[in-house]
């Protein structure tokens, strides 16, 4: 009995152990990935300034080719007596839109690729958040955790205290119904039945100064009176039979197992060593 009720307690340090370690692997693989979100961000930041210094480069380009757009169209209204220079400065003129549409489309294609980083450098953030919510949750059910183990090691040290108490009780209980199922065989000559294999002490039983007549008729008139010694039942463990199953068989509980043991505690002094077979005392 008592080892059972040790093995409880012996697991305890070994289930707190493993929940520190896995905790302590859980904050350390979180701050690992908030690392590595960071050397995104920082990345994603450098290819966003990069893309910017780009787009002001096309920009200033833009207004040069606009420039000699505009250049080129006043040669055409100087040259436009002459068939030959307005041929050229159409020519020119088309080159010029030519190489200013093809510098739009790179610069709306730039602009959709820094609209695209920007994108990727708000999900990083958006990670990096959820990453430091995941390592905030995770301590708050560390500690959560911890509470209950220490809750539970309460509770588990209150069970086994209060058990204790009753088993101290019942033995007390027993002890004092043996003794005074021997007083009262004394008093009356019947050989006592021993309900236990605790082997009480017996009671030893007050004198009194009244005259022998008088405890005599004392003695014959308690007598009809006193309650009978209970009637022990006996059982035979069958195949498959338990302590708990035996106690609901008679006390419909199967929790009174513990009275069952105390009453065969001569032979039965471990609720492991019950097998079929044996007889077992029933109080």
């Amino acid at each position: 009995m008592k080892l059972r009720l040790l093995l409880p307690l012996l697991a305890l340090p070994l289930l707190a152990t493993s929940g520190r370690a896995q905790n302590t692997e859980s904050t350390a693989q979180l701050r690992r990935d908030f690392a590595t979100v960071q050397q995104q961000r920082d990345g994603l930041a450098e290819q966003l300034a990069q893309l910017r210094a780009e787009n002001a480069t096309l920009l200033a380009e833009k207004e040069k080719l606009v420039s000699e757009q505009q250049s080129a169209q006043a040669k055409i209204v100087a040259a436009e007596t002459s068939a030959v220079e307005a041929a050229e400065a159409v020519r020119a003129q088309k080159e010029a839109e030519m190489t200013v549409d093809m510098t739009v489309r790179a610069y709306a294609i730039k602009e959709q690729e820094a609209l695209e980083a920007a994108k990727v450098a708000a999900t990083a953030v958006e990670k990096q958040h959820e990453a430091e919510q995941a390592r905030d949750t995770a301590l708050a059910e560390a500690a959560r955790t911890a509470a209950e183990r220490d809750a539970a090691k309460q509770a588990e040290a209150a069970a086994l205290a209060a058990k204790a108490a009753m088993q101290n009780e019942l033995y007390a209980a027993q002890i004092r119904i043996e003794n005074l199922a021997r007083a009262l065989a004394a008093r009356s000559g019947i050989s006592a039945p021993v309900a236990s294999g605790l082997a009480p002490t017996p009671v030893a039983i007050e004198e009194t100064d009244a005259p022998p007549a008088a405890a005599a008729r004392a003695e014959t008139t308690a007598a009809p009176t006193a309650p009978a010694p209970a009637s022990l039942r006996t059982h035979t463990v069958a195949e498959g039979e338990n302590l708990s199953v035996i106690s609901f068989k008679y006390y419909q509980s199967p929790n009174r197992w513990d009275k069952i043991v105390a009453a065969n505690r001569a032979k039965l002094k471990n609720p492991d060593q019950l097998r079929p077979g044996m007889v077992l005392l029933i109080p």
